[in-house]
């Protein structure tokens, strides 16, 4: 590969090195205490409003200090886009440092509010290829940053019956994390979401989650009537969003007492409105499982290191690009 195409100081994030080991420790002595309560009182004595107290941790609070470490400005989002979207890049050694150089261009790409860059990083990162978890989980950050100008184009990639499920429902938490970032869109957010759980016969089982489970999050009241018929269609996968009476009592429509126990647990235990799965499981492995925390994450069935780079363990063969 020719990395002297790319010129200081985006050449620098080639050798910027592994997010693994450059991403920042995020601290939150409060949400860690409530996690060891959680662990604490096990899975049959969750106290399900512990969950409403975790501040959530956002992904870009561990990322490093791009842009004033490296003087990147706005003027270098052409070169930051064609990085982000590299083949050769995106293909490099997993061991070597420049496979990192995408992660870290399009971290930069959301930290600029980059507009121009959205759809490059859907059709580039997710058309006709197969990343794993650092695509999915970090995209949807980056465009949930950029806001606004995002709409549309995610609005258009989600409804693509086309695309890969994985990358249907990594659109889906974009638009989350749009709202949770953006508070003026989360109307709009919602109302795109609802538009597409409307088409809830054509959708897969577990995208209609998915996208109960987001409005749910975003607490789309609003949007009950049309829930409930996708619950009624038996077109949903109750362990990633919980079960009907579950998702009512989460949308404060009732409450808990109204039903007997075992109606609001799916197949295994859902705790909705939480992200503390990572939290947990770095504590004791294996204990988000025993707990039946609520698994709300991107992963495919199938076991990835880093989903990107020749040298990931177990990572799927790439297709070409079209």
């Amino acid at each position: 590969m020719d990395l002297t195409s790319y010129e200081p100081p985006v050449s620098a994030l080639l050798t910027y090195g592994n997010c693994l080991e450059v991403d920042k420790k995020v601290s939150d002595p409060e949400r860690d205490r409530i996690v060891e309560q959680i662990l604490a009182d096990g899975a049959e004595n969750i106290d399900r409003s512990l969950f409403s107290k975790l501040r959530p941790i956002h992904k870009f609070e561990s990322w490093p200090d791009y842009i004033e470490d490296l003087g990147i400005t706005s003027e270098y989002i052409p070169a930051l886009i064609r990085m982000a979207t590299d083949d050769d890049l995106n293909e490099a050694d997993g061991e070597s440092l420049e496979v990192w150089g995408p992660v870290h261009a399009w971290r930069c790409l959301g930290l600029l509010k980059a507009e121009e860059a959205v759809e490059p990083l859907l059709e580039g990162l997710f058309v006709g290829e197969e990343y794993g978890d650092w695509v999915r989980e970090e995209i949807p950050w980056v465009i949930g940053m950029i806001g606004e100008s995002a709409i549309k184009p995610v609005s258009l990639f989600l409804a693509n019956r086309k695309h890969d499920m994985w990358d249907r429902i990594a659109a889906v938490v974009a638009f989350e994390h749009m709202a949770l970032l953006h508070p003026e869109l989360k109307e709009t957010c919602i109302k795109r979401l609802a538009s597409q759980l409307a088409d809830f016969r054509y959708n897969s089982e577990e995208l209609n989650a998915f996208l109960v489970s987001t409005l749910v999050e975003l607490e789309a009241v609003s949007k009950a009537d049309l829930i409930e018929r996708v619950y009624a269609s038996e077109a949903i996968d109750e362990t990633v969003c919980g079960t009907w009476p579950s998702v009512q009592v989460d949308l404060g429509l009732a409450k808990e007492e109204d039903f007997d126990p075992s109606e609001l647990k799916p197949e295994f235990e859902w705790v909705p409105r939480q992200q503390v799965s990572r939290s947990i499981e770095s504590r004791s492995k294996g204990t988000a499982a025993e707990l039946a925390l609520p698994t709300k994450s991107l992963k495919k069935k199938t076991s990835q290191a880093s989903g990107f780079g020749k040298g990931a363990t177990k990572s799927p063969k790439k297709k070409k690009k079209r």
